[in-house]
């Protein structure tokens, strides 16, 4: 297993890097980039270590020619279905919260007559 340091390898283990650092700076869960961190590292190992993923090629009979356009859209989809899995999970937090505190403010007590 050889290493292949090609300007698109750069750029793209580069690509890798930016997206991690931004999301460690901007994002509170850890978890989510633990999972990110992982994905990023298999990324980055068939990206550095073409012949895994040529091997893996073969074996399920695809071609390499499309492997730079694959690479950084696999990565990028993996990284936007995990931020799009917090935020619904966010949102669907938030909402709750909401429903709660409008049913709280719009509560009356049993048997008393609403005031006009």
């Amino acid at each position: 297993m050889t290493l292949e340091i090609t300007p698109a390898a750069v750029a793209l283990v580069g690509l890798l890097a930016a997206l991690l650092l931004h999301d460690f700076t901007t994002l509170k869960n850890r978890r989510l980039l633990v999972l990110q961190a992982l994905a990023f590292a298999v990324g980055g190992a068939l990206i550095v270590c073409p012949e895994i993923a040529r091997r893996l090629a073969r074996a399920v009979g695809i071609g390499r020619g499309v492997d730079f356009v694959l690479y950084p859209l696999v990565i990028w989809l993996v990284r936007e279905s995990l931020l799009s899995r917090r935020r619904r999970h966010e949102d669907e937090q938030r909402m709750t919260e909401l429903v709660r505190a409008v049913s709280l403010m719009n509560a009356r007590e049993v048997g008393k007559r609403p005031t006009l």
